[in-house]
């Protein structure tokens, strides 16, 4: 009897001990985090466009928010932003791992295609990873999506991104071919 009351006395103390850790942990890291992934983010736009600062932000249209895209930003060639050499979404999509870590990447175009594909964060289960690396690995990847479909067990992740480039991608052409 006595182990019977013991145990779950333990187990709740070192519970809630690993759980105050975990949030003074969350507490002191979060805003540390927070910045490092805007820097990586703003890095990422900078490998885009060489003047990724002579840029506009523009209206998210309903069908893109609903997809992910969470930023869309003309970029031009000057200062006085008269001549647009391309765009470059943000994008954070949920994969398999759900939406405690989605998947959040940059995806630019110039001149009627895509010019670059950045990956900035995920949280993706192995399978997922193995999509996610292969994507990575070659700057081609994102214009072939349909051959990454492929990767065992990446089913999920695929379709995430691909949804949200086919989306991405329409909207500019839209904007390009006018």
């Amino acid at each position: 009897m006595n182990k019977m009351i013991k145990l779950p006395i333990f187990l709740g103390t070192v519970g809630c001990l690993c759980g105050g850790v975990l949030a003074v942990t969350n507490y002191f890291t979060k805003d540390a985090i927070a910045k490092g992934e805007f820097d990586r983010a703003n890095a990422a736009y900078f490998t885009h466009f060489e003047n990724y600062a002579a840029r506009s932000e523009l209206a998210i249209p309903e069908a893109l928010a609903k997809i992910g895209v969470t930023l869309k930003e003309e970029i031009f060639s000057d200062a006085d932003k008269t001549t647009s050499i391309g765009y470059v979404y943000t994008c954070s999509v949920v994969g398999f791992a759900g939406k405690s870590t989605p998947i959040k990447f940059t995806i630019s175009y110039a001149e009627g295609k895509i010019n670059n594909y950045v990956p900035l964060s995920h949280g993706e289960s192995a399978q997922g990873a193995k999509f996610m690396d292969w994507l990575s690995a070659d700057k081609n990847n994102i214009n072939n999506l349909e051959a990454g479909k492929a990767q065992t067990g990446s089913t999920t992740t695929y379709q995430a991104i691909s949804n949200a480039v086919t989306a991405c991608t329409t909207d500019y052409l839209a904007a390009y071919n006018k």
